[in-house]
């Protein structure tokens, strides 16, 4: 007979997954009041967006003044060989620099340096650059 004993949690909002999104989906949550349960499959901290150890791209104009939204937006659909969704990549191309910065903010030691400097190179640490824009952001690991 297989073992009866386990514990029960309860939440308002249950969130699967706990990379990127779905750490970012269990803050916003938390952020408006409710109780969340956060599930992932190995230990926190070690999901998918952290090994991947690439980067964020987002169009900070930090590099090139010119780099913007749409040049990351022209960019990322080339890339794509403009099989895109293009809806989600222009959300992308948009909300990118804000979600960037605003990981800045939270400064957790693993994303930045309290310096307010992004880097924008091809070490481990970054994203390699496909085309003059999207600065990286510093690496998830």
């Amino acid at each position: 007979m297989a073992n009866q004993d386990y514990e029960t949690h309860e939440h308002d909002v249950l969130v699967i997954g706990a990379g990127g999104a779905g750490l970012r989906a269990a803050i916003e949550a938390a952020a408006q009041g409710v109780s969340v349960g956060l599930v992932c499959k190995s230990l926190l901290g070690k999901a998918h967006t952290v090994m991947a150890e690439g980067g964020i791209a987002a169009a900070l104009g930090n590099v090139w003044p010119e780099d913007n939204w749409q040049v990351h937006f022209r960019d990322t659909m080339r890339g794509g060989k403009m099989l895109n969704n293009w809806r989600m990549a222009q959300l992308h191309a948009q909300e990118a620099p804000e979600r960037v910065l605003e990981l800045e903010r939270w400064a957790p030691c693993s994303i930045a340096p309290r310096t307010g400097a992004f880097s924008s190179g091809t070490s481990a640490a970054t994203a390699t650059r496909a085309w003059p824009t999207s600065a990286t952001a510093p690496a998830w690991r």
